[in-house]
């Protein structure tokens, strides 16, 4: 694959002025549903502490990240930090 998922990563967690805090970031590259090369990226939050609108420019701003860094689309999803005790987080 192209992406560098460890540098995709790396830049997600040097983000600052995030509109919502993020606890942790999961990030996963593949084909998607198109067989083209993709990237997903699960931001891990306290979503109960979280706005709609500041969701939209969070995703806004991993989307910028996955496409100056790999060229490549990202599949963003948002999700509760307690699921990150789920055992993988799929696709």
């Amino acid at each position: 694959m192209i992406a560098d998922t460890a540098s995709i990563r790396s830049r997600l967690e040097g983000l600052q002025d995030l509109p919502t805090p993020v606890e942790s970031w999961v990030v996963e590259e593949g084909l998607d549903w198109m067989d083209n090369p993709a990237v997903w990226v699960w931001a891990l939050l306290d979503y109960d502490g979280a706005d709609k609108d500041a969701l939209f420019r969070l995703k806004d701003m991993v989307r910028e990240v996955v496409q100056d860094s790999s060229g490549l689309w990202a599949y963003v999803r948002i999700r509760d930090a307690s699921e990150a005790e789920c055992p993988s987080i799929t696709k």
